[in-house]
């Protein structure tokens, strides 16, 4: 058993359903009784019908129908009550897991497959994750039984006592077997997401017109059915495994079975015990079986309920520790953003390598280089999105790692190519750019072009957007685009904007007009809180506009400088420029 997820789901379940988790513990002693006292009034009654002793015969027939009549009562008690602490403890953790995923700073989990895949065995599994977590109390209770067990047998004979030990092969397989299990499951977990996944790519109409206009809709789907059937194979070549290691323990306590019956009738018959000794062994080794099928279960549910809450605490883990940062960002940038000596890996070669670079408060700052040169990944660093392998990226001599992480984010406004489409109502779409003003969005959505996009919605900005969230309308990729650029603009003191080819679906006059208000309100920011303005774009005709031009290649900053610092250098820049500049002539 795994001592901290025990510990922690208890603890999850004493905390927020006290009194059901205290009833549960109450009954756990008396359903282990419970079998061995119905075996015992058993032999009672059968002893005093052949010895003529009415109290016997009473004293049986009560506490074997009392004990009967607990086990019937009580397992239903103990089922009901699992239930319902799974339901209401189990929706906190949901929404426990939800919150943290959402609000997790760091983003480097979600490019990381193992990490995707422990997401993926909790996601909305919370009400299962406390139900076989509490397992183990089932798993307590059948122990209690055995050891109950042990004493009764050992009345009739010591040597019945080896009879539960038959059992031990039976537990030792179960667990191997639940680990077999459980591997199989987790193999097969990126199997079931990737499967997931494609079938959302097939379904979806972002998609679809790609996926009819080749045969990459037949790939798909031949990928998802590859990938169910290889799940399939795994988890049914699991199962073969673990019905043999079965198979095995249950022969083998049945051998045993056999024996402690021949055993206890002939000491009945040669009157060395009573006749009731022979049904209390035979109620009790059949009990034994009956309770080991229980304490398999138990075992095999307690087994994945503690790996999935070992997920929960991983998660749990995760947050804290990118969380740490208790300080707050300053009101206003006096000196700017430096990085020194920043290195950045995703687990394989290195992405960014001795990155030494300042940018100076007030400064609009682009960065140039081509596809895996590595400017997303330093913007994920300056947005608080990743931390560095190596070196440290300070805010005004503060490390960003002890600034706290949700203040940093309220003063961080952003606008990516690959923008989210949120299906929330239009005004929402363009609120939620910062939450605590979502209401004040017609600035905003008049800066971003949104506007413009309110005017042609059928509700104006109150209209759904996109099909999830019901039957909502869809926009086209440049009005999208305009919504995502509007929730830019929803701050007013950002410390850091940044704008990784935020235009890329807009026609050539209305990305004219967005950076044009673009560079307004980097003049804004600049004065009224030393705000950093970060260009990433491939077209030079907006990045010769920067105050500071950063040329990346292969992870390394190569150039830095003046647009016509740069030119006279006649470097790597230089050569980008002309070779598009040419192109126009």
């Amino acid at each position: 058993m795994k001592v901290a997820e025990i510990r922690t789901m208890l603890g999850e379940c004493l905390r927020h359903a006290p009194g059901r988790t205290w009833l549960l513990l109450a009954l756990i002693p008396l359903m282990a009784l419970s079998p061995g006292l119905t075996a015992l009034g058993l032999r009672w009654i059968v002893d005093g019908v052949l010895s003529g002793s009415r109290p016997l015969l009473v004293g049986g027939a009560v506490c074997a129908a009392t004990a009967g009549a607990f086990v019937l009562a009580g397992g239903r008690v103990v089922q009901v009550q699992t239930g319902l602490l799974g339901s209401e403890v189990g929706t906190v953790l949901d929404r426990r897991i939800m919150r943290w995923c959402a609000t997790l700073p760091t983003t480097a989990h979600l490019e990381d497959t193992g990490s995707l895949r422990r997401i993926e065995q909790i996601r909305g599994l919370g009400p299962r994750t406390i139900v076989t977590s509490m397992s183990f109390l089932g798993v307590a209770q059948s122990g209690l039984w055995l050891v109950v067990t042990a004493i009764l047998l050992a009345g009739v004979h010591p040597l019945l006592l080896v009879l539960p030990l038959f059992a031990l092969p039976s537990i030792l397989v179960t667990r191997t077997a639940s680990r077999r299990t459980e591997a199989a499951r987790v193999r097969t977990a990126e199997h079931n997401r990737a499967e997931q996944h494609l079938f959302t790519t097939i379904t979806e109409a972002t998609s679809a017109k790609e996926l009819r206009l080749g045969s990459s809709g037949i790939h798909a789907a031949a990928l998802a059915r590859g990938l169910r059937e290889e799940r399939t194979a795994i988890l049914w070549r699991a199962t073969l495994t673990v019905t043999g290691l079965h198979l095995i323990g249950s022969l083998v306590f049945v051998a045993a079975f056999i024996g402690a019956l021949l055993l206890t009738a002939r000491l009945a018959l040669s009157g060395a015990v009573s006749a009731g000794a022979l049904l209390l062994v035979a109620t009790l080794g059949g009990q034994i079986r009956g309770q080991l099928d229980l304490l398999t279960m138990a075992i095999t549910r307690s087994a994945r309920g503690l790996t999935m809450a070992g997920h929960y605490l991983w998660l749990r883990g995760l947050y804290e520790a990118s969380t740490t940062g208790t300080l707050s960002p300053p009101e206003r940038l006096r000196d700017g953003i430096t990085l020194s000596g920043v290195d950045f890996s995703y687990g394989g070669p290195p992405v960014l390598r001795g990155i030494d670079l300042r940018l100076p408060s007030g400064a609009t700052v682009a960065l140039v280089g081509d596809h895996g040169s590595g400017k997303t990944t330093l913007v994920k660093l300056l947005c608080g999105f990743c931390r560095p392998t190596g070196g440290t990226v300070t805010v005004d001599g503060t490390p960003l790692t002890e600034i706290d992480p949700a203040a940093w984010r309220e003063r961080v406004t952003s606008a990516f190519q690959d923008f989210s489409r949120f299906p929330f109502l239009a005004r929402e779409g363009v609120g939620v750019g910062d939450l605590p003003r979502i209401h004040e969005i017609a600035e905003a959505a008049e800066k971003g072009g949104a506007a413009q996009v309110f005017a042609r919605l059928p509700e104006g900005e109150r209209t759904r957007l996109g099909k999830v969230l019901g039957d909502g309308v869809e926009l086209s990729g440049g009005q999208w685009q305009k919504i995502a650029l509007s929730r830019a603009f929803m701050r007013c003191t950002p410390l850091l904007a940044v704008l990784d080819e935020p235009t890329a679906a807009l026609d050539a006059a209305s990305e004219h007009e967005v950076y044009q208000r673009y560079a307004e309100a980097a003049r804004e920011w600049q004065h009224a809180t030393g705000g950093i303005t970060l260009l990433v774009s491939h077209r030079f005709a907006t990045i010769r506009m920067a105050d500071l031009i950063v040329v990346l290649d292969g992870g390394r900053v190569i150039e830095c400088g003046t647009h016509a610092e740069l030119i006279a250098r006649a470097g790597r820049y230089a050569r980008l420029y002309d070779l598009q500049a040419s192109a126009y002539e």
